[in-house]
C-alpha cells in the first residue's frame, strides 16, 4: 500500500487542528516528540557522558540528527541552542543526586537510608531560601548571552514540574517512599508539604527573574504515581497537586495536564476531582476507558508505543483507527505515542503514523 505522504503540508495543517473539543477543524491532531533515549539509537554518539557534559558536542548532534528528522519527518526536534549555565534543578536542590553513567541517560538517586533521614532533610529543606539555591555562578551573565544570542527573553518557573510521586521517589528512593507513606504518616505529610511550598517558591523566583508569567496553565509528569494506592495518593499527591494549580492554573479555562505512562486507572477519578483537562496516560488503558473515568480531558494517546516501533502498517493504522472511533468524535483526542516513541522506531514506522492520522482523522469529509 502506498503511504505516500507530504510531510511539511502534514506539519503546517496540523498546528491549525488543536482546539480542544471542537471539531471545527481539518482533523484529529497529532503530537509526538523525540528524546535522548531515539536519539542515542539513531546517531553514533562516542560518549554519552560527553554528550551531557559538553555543549559544543551536544549542539553538533543535535544538528547532525535534526537534518535526518527534517528530511524524513518534515521537522526538527533538538535545540541547537542552550545555555551554558543553568538553574539548578528542583530535585537536587531537595536532596536527590544526579547520577551520569557511561551508555546510559542522566537520572536522580537517593542517599536516604533511615525514617530518620527524612527528618533530618525536612529540617533543613524547610529553612532553604530558594533564591539562594537556585540559580550557579555566572547565571545572569549567560541569561544576557542567551537573549542577545536568540533575540527572545527567557522565561522560566511557573508552568511544568515533575509531580510529588514521582520527585519523592527521587529524594528518598523509591522503596523508601512505597514503605514510608504506609508506615510513616506524620513525617511523610511534612514532607510532600515542605516540598509543595518550596516548589512553588521555586517557580516564583524563576518568573521573577525571567520575562515569565502566569499564563494560566500548568503540566505535570508523574509516572511513578502508579506506586500509589488511591488512599495514600488521596493524602499526599493530591493536596499537592491542588496547591499547585491554584497557583499556577486556577480557573476552569487553564490546562491541567497529567503526564503518567504508566497503570493509571485508580487514580483517574481522583484527577478527575483535581480538575486534570488534559492527559497521556500508558498504554494499558483505552481510550474509552479514559473518556468515561475523565470526560472533560482532552486525551492525548493512546497508541502503545510498542506498537508505533515494531508494529506491521497494518497494526498502527488498526490503532489509530481505535483511538479516532473510540473518542476522537467529541474532538478532545490528540493522538500521541502512551508515553513516548520508544528507542529504535524506525522513519517508516513514524510516517505510516502521520499518515492515518492525516486520512482516517478527518472532521472536514
Amino acid at each position: 500500500m502506498d503511504y505516500d505522504l507530504d510531510v511539511e503540508e502534514f506539519w503546517q495543517e496540523n498546528e491549525k487542528c488543536f482546539q480542544p473539543f471542537s471539531t471545527d477543524k481539518p482533523r484529529v491532531p497529532l503530537s509526538f516528540w523525540l528524546d535522548d533515549h531515539y536519539l542515542f539509537e539513531a546517531v553514533e554518539i562516542s560518549s554519552t557522558i560527553k554528550y551531557y557534559k559538553d555543549q559544543e558536542y551536544r549542539m553538533k548532534i543535535h544538528k547532525k540528527m535534526n537534518k535526518i528528522t527534517d528530511r524524513e519527518l518534515g521537522r526538527t526536534f533538538y535545540p541547537e541552542k542552550e545555555r551554558r549555565v543553568k538553574e539548578e534543578r528542583f530535585e537536587v536542590i531537595m536532596g536527590s543526586q544526579r547520577k551520569y553513567t557511561e551508555g546510559g541517560t542522566p537520572w536522580l538517586e537517593s542517599d536516604v537510608e533511615t525514617i530518620d533521614d527524612v527528618k533530618h532533610l525536612n529540617e533543613r529543606n524547610k529553612k532553604l531560601d530558594m533564591e539562594n539555591e537556585i540559580f550557579p555562578q555566572g547565571w545572569e551573565q549567560e541569561k544576557d548571552r542567551y537573549e542577545r544570542m536568540t533575540g527572545e527573553k527567557l522565561k522560566l518557573g511557573g508552568n511544568y514540574s515533575r509531580g510529588p510521586a514521582t520527585m519523592a521517589t527521587s529524594i528518598l528512593g523509591t522503596e523508601n517512599t512505597c514503605v514510608f507513606m504506609m508506615e510513616e504518616e506524620k513525617i511523610m505529610n511534612d514532607f510532600f508539604k515542605i516540598m509543595n511550598d518550596k516548589l512553588i517558591e521555586y517557580h516564583h523566583v524563576l518568573m521573577e527573574k525571567t520575562a515569565q508569567e502566569n499564563d494560566g496553565g500548568y503540566q505535570i509528569n508523574d509516572d511513578n504515581c502508579y506506586l500509589f494506592p488511591p488512599q495514600q495518593y488521596e493524602k499526599y499527591c493530591a493536596p499537592f497537586m491542588e496547591k499547585i494549580f491554584a497557583e499556577f492554573a486556577p480557573t476552569e479555562n487553564d490546562s491541567r495536564f497529567q503526564h503518567s505512562d504508566s497503570s493509571m486507572g485508580h487514580l483517574m477519578p481522583i484527577l478527575r476531582e483535581l480538575g486534570v483537562n488534559g492527559v497521556n496516560f500508558g498504554p494499558d488503558l483505552h481510550p474509552a476507558e479514559i473518556r468515561e473515568a475523565m470526560p472533560n480531558a482532552v486525551i492525548h494517546g493512546q497508541i502503545p508505543p510498542l506498537v508505533l516501533r515494531d508494529g506491521t502498517p497494518d497494526e498502527i493504522i488498526d490503532t489509530v483507527i481505535r483511538d479516532i472511533e473510540a473518542v476522537g468524535g467529541d474532538g478532545g483526542l490528540v493522538e500521541v505515542p502512551a508515553g513516548s516513541v520508544a528507542a529504535g522506531t524506525s522513519f517508516e514506522n513514524l510516517r505510516i503514523y502521520m499518515w492515518a492520522v492525516e486520512k482516517y482523522g478527518r472532521y472536514d469529509n
